[in-house]
């Protein structure tokens, strides 16, 4: 993303840039590097508001709003989810409304305990969607997060049984990353 943005930055292809920033911000949110990532973010949505690009919102919102419920701001955290999935909605992309759900469940379930039957909906519905598309990375991402829904709210059984799925769905597609974050809510079980 760096040496994208370099380019861009160069050849004053603008209408990109901003997510070059978006992305490397998520790597470094990914990292755990929250501030540098929320800089970063910030950077490439203020480009984006200039721009008015469209292509892609929808994750960047989903990221944005897993950022901010890594930082403690579960207002901003929700506002993010909710848009994603408007602006997807919006923009009828069927597609699109998989991942939004699976990060406004997340949210949900993370911010508030008595939302869990609606974090699980939307989880699953998103789950769905991402399977009837064959978005195989991102309906394992859903495993994962439904996994921890179950986790957090004690549901043992269930959250096993989704976290493997999410580990082995990771592992069958080579991904590095995921499987650890999978192995890490696995082991407080």
């Amino acid at each position: 993303s760096a040496k994208f943005i370099e380019y861009a930055e160069e050849t004053k292809w603008s209408n990109r840039l901003h997510s070059g920033y978006i992305h490397l911000g998520r790597a470094y949110h990914l990292i755990g590097d929250l501030d540098t990532a929320r800089k970063h973010m910030q950077k490439g949505f203020d480009i984006q508001s200039e721009t008015g690009d469209q292509v892609m919102l929808p994750y960047y919102y989903c990221w944005r709003s897993e950022l901010h419920l890594d930082l403690g701001d579960r207002e901003n955290a929700l506002r993010f989810a909710e848009e994603a999935l408007g602006v997807a909605q919006n923009n009828m992309e069927r597609p699109g409304e998989g991942y939004p759900r699976i990060t406004l469940g997340k949210v949900l379930g993370k911010s508030n305990p008595s939302q869990f039957d609606k974090a699980e909906q939307e989880i699953l519905q998103g789950i769905d969607i991402l399977t009837e598309f064959k978005l195989r990375p991102l309906c394992a991402q859903g495993y994962l997060y439904l996994g921890e829904l179950y986790a957090d709210t004690g549901q043992i059984d269930k959250a096993g049984e989704n976290l493997k799925r999410a580990e082995d769905m990771f592992q069958e597609m080579g991904m590095d990353y995921w499987p650890a974050k999978t192995r890490e809510v696995l082991d407080r079980l």
